[in-house]
């Protein structure tokens, strides 16, 4: 390396590099290193582009240059004078000594520099075009004479005690994954291993994209006297391997699998045996039934399939990003470094909750910016309309139909297709809820992705896969009002052209923060015992499904653990703790402080903006954002600030509410068991009675973890003098603790009013019914009830929720299904514990009962 260059390189890196820089941490480790002794940077591949990167960065962060490069020259990028007596040299040296005299004496050079603590770089792999074209016993010889670079490093730290420490270098000019082209390959290099050519070309275009990836120093010393006993030439092997293995952990999750042709792709999954013997069934009258049972398939793959294109992924990075700026004031992640290591080692599968449009678009703009190729998104066909559809398509998405019952060929190639993608080893995505949530709440998980990731796993696809949960908060939903108007039951409008032109008016609003949380990594393997991936065929229905279900409600559960509390989530709980239609400033603020009390206690993540009003001391603050909104308004009386909202708006508070309710809960139903007397042991476990009820829609955890939080959350209680302990040991709400417990039962009387008209209505049937119809009852006797006074909120009328305490009849055998209780066809009969529907609707009622 140079300290100073020539003109013309001087040039080229004050344009070109100027604003690259080493992170701080590993810019201060690499200084460290280098005042212990040598060090040595390792990368796979040898390119000058690359090193002169390298040697612009280390004069900018004052790190010793290095000395030594095998397989580089690189006295061009000095200046002038300088240039010509190196090549001067050089040529000399090359008469004088021949070709092997002069490796000799590269190889003498560098044992002196790494004995005199000096820093090298060491290419595992040179970069030449006569590489490319060796024949296999040409390329084996070539890589044992690069290997005796590594060797004499090693040799020489046998020789002395001075410290040696390896350091991984991983450089990356591009980002997303690139097509197959075997050819173009020849001259510019494969996506992992490109030649200068192809280095000069990709950093020309993507120059702004660049990621360097300092990887953790092997310390040589101690690596060889763990291992001195089983010689030399069995360390270098292990270190080498090592130093690759980094290498290609860091290169996968960037350069991802290469893209396979749409002919390729189409080969694989029509030569699926499953697909076969479904398209044989197909066309089992005779030829020309077959001939049209495969032209079925290839129509349904080209229906299906995405084509993802690295240049369309660029182009959307920058329209994307820019309409983020605009709408949102906010984008923040949290555990974004848990999916880059995840996805060195294995293939990953987001399940991502679903609130938006935008929630895709987010995932794979940050996987973008993270130099990681974005995941292949399932899709519903719905979205498949021109133009989005084939922009969609070529950024990774792929479209699936909502239904897939009674068509075995379409079935077989959609399966096939998931399968193939899990085995070329690309990241995917998927929600688990199915649709977006027009509740604000994590929706009941839909099974079917889940059971073909599994399955492909289970048929040996992998060795191992992770599924990711992550968790997206929007402060403001930009859908919002066509949200809360399909929940109420109006009809989904179609995604069209025309909708796509009139959504650019949303471009003119700003919509607060939005919060990416990315969960624990769960690896398949966990789930799917490593009998079933032996032998995966033969995987019974049953446990499959068993699995799946299992599985999915952890995902859930994780979802919404991951779920940020955000200003307008607080504020709406605040809001909706009474029936009125608002509240007192001071009594709003103390609210939000209650609230927020326990969301700390439940250890649930909360916003920057919801934190900063907290630590300000201004909790009336976290109204802003839904007075801006429109949906509440601040007026001003002698007795102080009041906070105002319409009965239309109530069902929008209850969309953000909603989202953070899984937690609060748990309070709540606390609140519910304790109206009077009880010991510590029976109020827990009456409020895990009424957890239990309501598991359809949040999945609380169970057994001791269930009591564990309870009764932390009951010790709270006590510690705010909410509850008090009689004499006799016994708990009892306190008389300040009145309104407080109130407030926590509002939480979830929407939700038992709903369920307590479910009841009422299977009753006034007599268990016998159709669904829609049995729902269509269940609103009428809400609505009811509402004009009555013998229900309060209005929020509660929903058709999701009356679905739910459906399905939880029939989970709990009180009605009988024929078929899955969600299907608008179901119909019910009465089960096996159909006479415990009455005391049921008079425990609903009871709960409902205000003194």
């Amino acid at each position: 390396m140079t300290p100073r260059f020539g003109w013309l390189a001087s040039g080229f890196g004050r344009r070109f590099f100027e604003d690259f820089h080493f992170q701080a941490a590993d810019a201060a480790r690499l200084h460290e290193l280098g005042e212990r002794g040598s060090v040595v940077y390792v990368m796979r591949y040898s390119s000058r582009l690359d090193y002169f990167l390298f040697n612009w960065l280390f004069v900018s962060a004052g790190l010793p240059l290095s000395g030594f490069a095998n397989g580089i020259r690189f006295y061009y990028y000095r200046p002038l004078g300088e240039a010509a007596r190196l090549l001067a040299r050089g040529l000399v040296q090359r008469l004088r000594l021949g070709k092997r005299g002069r490796r000799n004496a590269e190889l003498v050079g560098l044992r002196e520099l790494v004995r005199k603590g000096g820093t090298a770089f060491l290419f595992l792999r040179s970069d030449k075009m006569s590489s490319r074209l060796r024949r296999r016993a040409g390329a084996v010889v070539a890589g044992r004479s690069e290997l005796d670079y590594l060797r004499e490093i090693i040799d020489t730290r046998f020789a002395h005690t001075g410290s040696v420490a390896l350091v991984p270098l991983a450089l990356f000019w591009r980002k997303g994954a690139r097509p197959e082209r075997p050819f173009l390959n020849l001259f510019y290099g494969g996506p992992e291993r490109p030649t200068d050519i192809g280095k000069l070309i990709s950093f020309l275009w993507n120059y702004r994209n660049l990621a360097v990836r300092v990887g953790t120093a092997i310390d040589l010393g101690a690596f060889i006297d763990a291992h001195r006993s089983e010689g030399r030439d069995r360390i270098v092997k292990q270190v080498r391997r090592s130093l690759l293995i980094f290498l290609r952990r860091e290169e996968k999750p960037v350069l991802g699998a290469a893209l396979r042709s749409f002919k390729r792709i189409q080969e694989a999954v029509l030569g699926d045996p499953a697909v076969a013997e479904a398209v044989a069934e197909e066309g089992a009258e005779g030829p020309r039934a077959l001939d049209r049972a495969e032209a079925r398939a290839r129509r349904y793959l080209r229906e299906i399939a995405a084509n993802q294109n690295p240049t369309m992924l660029a182009i959307l990075s920058v329209a994307v990003g820019a309409i983020f700026r605009r709408m949102f004031g906010r984008l923040a992640v949290h555990g974004m470094e848990r999916i880059v290591d995840a996805a060195k080692l294995h293939p990953i599968v987001l399940v991502p909750s679903h609130r938006s449009h935008f929630d895709y678009l987010i995932l794979s703009w940050l996987f973008y910016e993270q130099h990681l190729v974005p995941p292949h998104v399932a899709a519903g066909i719905n979205l498949a309309f021109f133009p989005l559809g084939p922009i969609f398509r070529r950024a990774g998405g792929f479209f699936l139909r909502r239904k897939f019952e009674g068509n075995r060929v379409y079935a077989a190639v959609f399966r096939s297709y998931v399968q193939l993608l899990i085995k070329d080893g690309s990241s995917q995505e998927f929600f688990i809820e199915g649709t977006r949530s027009r509740t604000g709440k994590t929706l009941y998980p839909r099974l079917g992705m889940l059971r073909m990731v599994l399955e492909a796993y289970a048929r040996g696809a992998r060795r191992e896969l992770y599924l990711v949960p992550v968790g997206v908060t929007y402060e403001r939903l930009v859908e919002e009002r066509s949200l809360v108007e399909e929940r109420a039951g109006k009809s989904k409008r179609a995604e069209s052209l025309l909708q796509l032109i009139k959504a650019r008016r949303l471009l003119r609003n700003r919509f607060g923060s939005v919060i990416v949380r990315f969960g624990e990594p769960l690896a398949a393997s966990e789930y799917v015992c490593s009998r079933y991936v032996d032998e995966g065929p033969a995987l019974q229905e049953s446990e499959l499904r068993a699995i799946t279900e299992r599985l999915g409600l952890e995902i859930s559960r994780r979802i919404n653990e991951l779920i940020t509390a955000g200003r307008t989530s607080v504020a709406s709980v605040a809001l909706l703790g009474s029936p009125v239609r608002g509240a007192r400033e001071a009594e709003f603020a103390e609210r939000v402080r209650e609230t927020d009390a326990l969301l700390q206690l439940l250890d649930v993540p909360r916003s920057v903006p919801l934190e900063r009003c907290m630590a300000m001391d201004q909790p009336e603050a976290t109204v802003d954002l839904l007075i801006q909104s429109g949906l509440v308004t601040r007026t001003h009386s002698r007795a102080g600030n009041v906070l105002r909202f319409q009965d239309g708006a109530r069902e929008s508070l209850d969309y953000y509410r909603s989202s953070i309710l899984p937690s609060l809960a748990w309070p709540a139903a606390l609140a519910l068991a304790l109206r009077g007397p009880s010991s510590r042991a029976v109020l827990c476990e009456t409020a895990a009675s009424w957890l239990e009820l309501l598991r359809i829609e949040f999945f609380p955890r169970e057994g001791e973890a269930r009591m564990e939080r309870l009764g932390r959350i009951c010790d709270h209680l006590r510690e705010r003098g909410w509850i008090r302990e009689r004499e006799d040991g016994e708990l009892e709400p306190s008389e300040q603790g009145l309104r407080g417990l109130e407030f926590l039962r509002a939480q979830l009387a929407p939700l038992l009013e709903c369920y307590r008209a479910l009841c009422s209505a299977v009753l006034d049937s007599s268990g016998e019914g159709q669904r829609q119809a049995l729902i269509s009852l269940a609103e009428e006797l809400q609505r009811e009830h509402l004009a009555l006074g013998e229900a309060r909120f209005p929020e509660g009328v929903c058709p999701i929720a009356t679905g739910n305490a459906l399905a939880l009849l029939v989970q709990d055998g009180i009605l009988a299904c024929d078929g899955a209780p969600n299907r608008p066809e179901a119909r019910f009969l009465p089960g096996e514990r159909w006479g415990e529907l009455p005391a049921l609707q008079e425990r609903l009622a009871q709960a409902l009962h205000t003194p």
